[in-house]
């Protein structure tokens, strides 16, 4: 046998034996990063009615939204004649359905940034002792999208420590 044959062979049996131990790649599910369903619309005056309001007899008008039948988007519920201090209720939505609700019972949340795939949300902590809510800082927390959770998920990221935003 040939020098070249001898190589030839033993690289290719090298090749086989390699590729009888490396494990088999397995399918990732990325079904939840297609497009939006054909006929998507989310009708947010209707969620704001249907959502359970902040206080008794009180319930929330439709703030800022964006992006609801993306990947990730958000629709801020404010509080029905609310001032600047008043709490928000932020929903995160994956195409048209509602995947998140954000946050509890937190005062006041901002819009931070978004993409198609994340929504970057300034959460307002509470004041100092004696501060007026205007003084209040705030926090940000990033939900982004997450194919690989399952079905997929908004899985949130932080809150980031104070100063960092995105």
């Amino acid at each position: 046998m040939s020098r070249t044959t001898r190589t030839l062979t033993a690289t290719a049996c090298a090749a086989g034996l390699i590729a009888t131990v490396a494990p088999a790649a397995s399918a990732i599910n990325t079904d939840s990063l297609g497009g939006p369903p054909a006929g998507c619309e989310v009708d947010v005056e209707q969620v704001a009615e249907e959502t359970p309001g902040p206080f008794d007899g009180v319930g929330w008008t439709v703030g800022e939204h964006d992006n609801l039948c993306g990947n990730l988007g958000y629709l801020f519920l404010e509080t029905e004649g609310g001032t600047v201090s008043s709490p928000t209720k932020v929903l995160l939505y994956h195409h048209g359905e509602q995947v998140a609700t954000q946050p509890g019972d937190t005062p006041r949340v901002l819009l931070g940034g978004h993409s198609d795939f994340h929504v970057a949300l300034r959460i307002q902590q509470p004041p100092a002792e004696g501060d007026a809510n205007a003084d209040a800082g705030y926090l940000t927390t990033v939900y982004v999208w997450n194919p690989l959770a399952g079905d997929g998920d908004a899985t949130p990221i932080g809150p980031l420590p104070p100063g960092i935003t995105i």
